[in-house]
This record gives structure tokens, sequence and C-alpha cells, in this order.
């Protein structure tokens, strides 16, 4: 693929890559790898809020303290 690259041939990333000098390829390492921490710490952002969607299920339904709770830990 040493010939220009064609906006109308469809390539794969490998080979694109593999056509770029040194400093381009470092460079899509360092954003490929900052894509992948983001897409990391949305995923564990999704599972964090889930946990606690899950944990606090149920519960707007409950009372936490009724009065008569109250009073007796105030007495």
């Amino acid at each position: 693929m040493s010939q220009k690259v064609s906006k109308m041939q469809p390539y794969t990333l490998e080979e694109l890559i593999k056509e770029l000098p040194g400093n381009f390829k470092a460079q899509v390492y360092d954003f490929a790898s900052y894509l992948l921490e983001r897409s990391l710490r949305e995923e564990n952002r999704k599972w964090a809020l889930f946990s606690l969607r899950e944990a606090v299920r149920g519960l707007e339904e409950e009372p936490l303290y009724t009065e008569a709770d109250l009073k007796e830990l105030w007495r």
C-alpha cells in the first residue's frame, strides 16, 4: 500500500497506521490509549451508578424513621 491513500479505497486501520511516519504512529498510539481509558472510566461509572441504584432500590417506599423511633432515641 505504498501508494497514496485514496478516500475511495477502504483500508484497515492497521494498513493506514503502517504507512504513517513514526511520530504520527506515536500520536495514534497516545490517542487510542486515551480513548480506551475514557471508555473504561465510562464503563466503571455506569457500573457504580447501577450498583448504587440497586443498593437503594425499594428504600424510597420505606420510611427510615417513625415518630416513635425519634422519641425513643431522644429520651
